[in-house]
């Protein structure tokens, strides 16, 4: 799976970030307890509780390892292709590479998707062998201990490996779909717009599966199909939203969509003048302060939700606005699209363009929808 995703950092392979998200401690915790609980009590019935614990531990640890080794392949192939892949992060329901850019080739897509599910296969085989070759009843319970728990993992990791192509986006099976409806239309929207549809139609199957359970068995197996069926119906028609805005902003630059720059106010202005003239005059959301087109800070209508009313009078716009270095900027020559990823990734609705330290023009979320709609209605016209 090729999605962004945040967590705790906790080392770096060949320059790409690997992160840790808060839910992959449930994973831990989830396979530890089963292994503690069920899985090693048969395995090795001599062993005591707190035996059981630091086995069960060790055996997720490598369950961890096989997970960022699947997301490591999709990872090493991409880089292969010179692809910036910045981050890795574990999460519940397994990881997720952040490979920027998008694919050139079908090839390619097809390579980068099939190299994670592979691994986990081979790994699985890897780990069968092992459980083939150690004696179960073997010299000592430490090898029946690593006998039982390649057999468990093993058959784990053949098991994510056939789940990730079942073919529906933005599983790796969608994506290995994708590459092959693109390979045989030359269109990559339309496969895209096939294989996220495939990958409603899985979602939607696994939460009526999940809700059939819950009201037959009554069980928790229902209702974890349920979380996964929404968060694939949610992560593709994310990830289609994200192809369309791609392709509606490639080769699109700021300088093409940045209104003029707004007259700043002087940092000393009172600021209870400026919010009437500004704010509710000119109903701007957001409030330049400078001099002489030099950027000296910012502030929004949310900065001025907390202030009394009583109190705008005696403060000036320096009081309240958010210093230069605080702010993010970009240029004239700025990729439309890493300009859009800046303001989601810091919730923020407009960013100063600066040019040689002066302040040239403004870009707003609103500046870049427009821009969509505008690429949207062209295409419906056939233009």
């Amino acid at each position: 799976m090729d999605l962004n995703g945040g967590g705790i950092l906790i080392g770096r392979v060949r320059g790409i970030a690997i992160r840790v998200h808060w839910t992959w401690l449930a994973v831990f915790a989830l396979v530890s307890w089963n292994l503690q609980s069920t899985i090693l009590r048969d395995i090795v019935p001599e062993w005591n509780d707190t035996q059981r614990w630091f086995g069960a531990f060790a055996a997720a640890l490598v369950f961890f390892g096989s997970v960022l080794l699947h997301e490591l392949s999709h990872a090493f192939v991409a880089q292969h292709y010179q692809m910036k892949v910045p981050s890795i992060t574990l999460f519940v329901l397994g990881g997720v590479s952040n490979i920027e850019g998008e694919m050139r080739t079908a090839g390619q897509e097809f390579r980068i998707a099939i190299a994670g599910p592979l691994m986990s296969v081979v790994l699985g085989l890897l780990m069968g062998v092992l459980w083939w070759v150690l004696p179960a009843d073997g010299p000592s319970s430490a090898v029946t201990f690593i006998s039982g728990t390649m057999m468990y993992l093993g058959g784990t990791n053949i098991m994510l490996g056939i789940f990730n192509l079942i073919p529906g986006y933005p599983l790796d099976g969608g994506r290995v779909l994708r590459a092959i409806f693109w390979a045989s239309s030359g269109d990559l929207t339309k496969s895209t717009r096939i294989a996220t549809r495939s990958g409603a139609v899985l979602a939607w199957g696994m939460i009526g599966i999940g809700i059939a359970l819950s009201l037959t068995t009554r069980s928790l197996s229902g209702v974890w199909f349920v979380l996964i069926g929404l968060f694939l119906k949610t992560a593709a028609e994310s990830a289609y939203g994200q192809m369309i805005l791609e392709r509606a902003l490639d080769g699109v630059s700021v300088r093409d969509v940045m209104r003029p720059a707004p007259e700043p106010v002087d940092a000393s202005a009172n600021l209870m003048r400026v919010v009437q003239d500004r704010v509710i005059g000119r109903g701007e959301r957001a409030v330049f302060v400078g001099t002489e087109g030099r950027v000296l800070g910012l502030f929004t209508v949310s900065d001025l939700a907390s202030i009394p009313n009583e109190r705008l009078s005696s403060m000036t716009a320096r009081d309240v606005m958010i210093p230069a270095e605080r702010i993010i900027t970009v240029i004239p020559s700025t990729p439309l699209l890493d300009a859009t990823r800046a303001m989601t990734e810091r919730d923020v609705h407009q960013l100063p363009v600066v040019e040689d330290g002066r302040m040239v023009g403004v870009l707003s979320r609103g500046d870049v929808l427009q821009r969509l709609e505008t690429r949207q209605r062209l295409a419906e016209s056939g233009k």
